[in-house]
């Protein structure tokens, strides 16, 4: 387990899982991941065609591994996070949740509402 100011931030988590998902490095997605990790989605996206629920490390991984191509870097509100774009609209946010340097949990969400608050994130800034 890494010491604490070892652990990346957040957003460099979230970074480079969905690098790791663009690249197919399974592995890499496999140490990004709580063994606990799952996958949610709200109703709008399922909807949208995302997966209802998947659970487990392994499951979350082999989902990811090789997808997300067109996902990019966001914010929503001041959290780090990814979302689907088609024709630069925002289709689907990916939510993360960060425990101790691990992705817990990613939540599908296609509200309108909340995909009105997303902004696009400079991968390489925290702020944008």
């Amino acid at each position: 387990q890494p010491a604490p100011e070892d652990q990346l931030a957040d957003w460099e988590v979230v970074d480079a899982f969905m690098a790791a998902a663009r690249e197919g490095d399974f592995n890499r997605l496999m140490q990004l991941l709580a063994p606990e990790a799952a996958v949610m989605a709200d109703a709008a996206a399922i909807l949208a065609g995302t997966p209802e629920r998947i659970d487990g490390r392994h499951e979350v991984a082999t989902f990811f591994d090789g997808a997300a191509h067109t996902a990019l870097s966001v914010f929503v509100g001041d959290r780090p996070a990814a979302a689907w774009f088609h024709r630069g609209k925002a289709m689907v946010l990916f939510d993360f949740t960060v425990v101790d340097g691990v992705v817990r949990r990613i939540t599908f969400r296609a509200e309108p509402e909340l995909l009105a608050q997303v902004t696009r994130r400079d991968g390489n800034d925290r702020r944008g």
